[in-house]
């Protein structure tokens, strides 16, 4: 998952810190004032399996702990975070995938290209 390597999208989950998070050479301080997810604000009750490496879940685990949440929300955050930074969502997007998607797939990735277009305001182009 390219957004837990993004100190941007890092930076944007900081806010949530309960507990101090290291990203790289950098330590976010936690706060246990810091504000509360609102799950029911974040996530629409549809479901959506994703399968992790053993690393990147360690790694979203200690994000979920610093959160204070489970780790299928820090997931979500980080997904949500990742969607909205133009540079992480287009290098989740490889070309070499492009050119073997079938046409109902390749529509598919264009409804979420021209998704992620509105919602960054500006046009992001996942196709060479």
């Amino acid at each position: 998952m390219a957004a837990i390597n993004s100190r941007e999208c890092i930076e944007g989950l900081s806010m949530y810190f309960k507990r101090d998070y290291r990203h790289d050479n950098t330590i976010f301080r936690g706060d246990f004032e810091a504000e509360l997810i609102q799950k029911r604000t974040i996530i629409q009750k549809e479901r959506i399996h994703l399968r992790f490496k053993a690393y990147e879940h360690e790694r979203i685990s200690a994000l979920a702990y610093s959160m204070d949440c489970s780790v299928s929300l820090a997931a979500t955050m980080l997904l949500i975070a990742g969607i909205g930074n133009r540079d992480v969502s287009t290098q989740m997007v490889d070309p070499e995938v492009i050119s073997l998607l079938d046409p109902g797939r390749l529509k598919s990735l264009k409804m979420i290209q021209e998704y992620i277009s509105k919602l960054n305001d500006e046009h992001i182009s996942l196709f060479p």
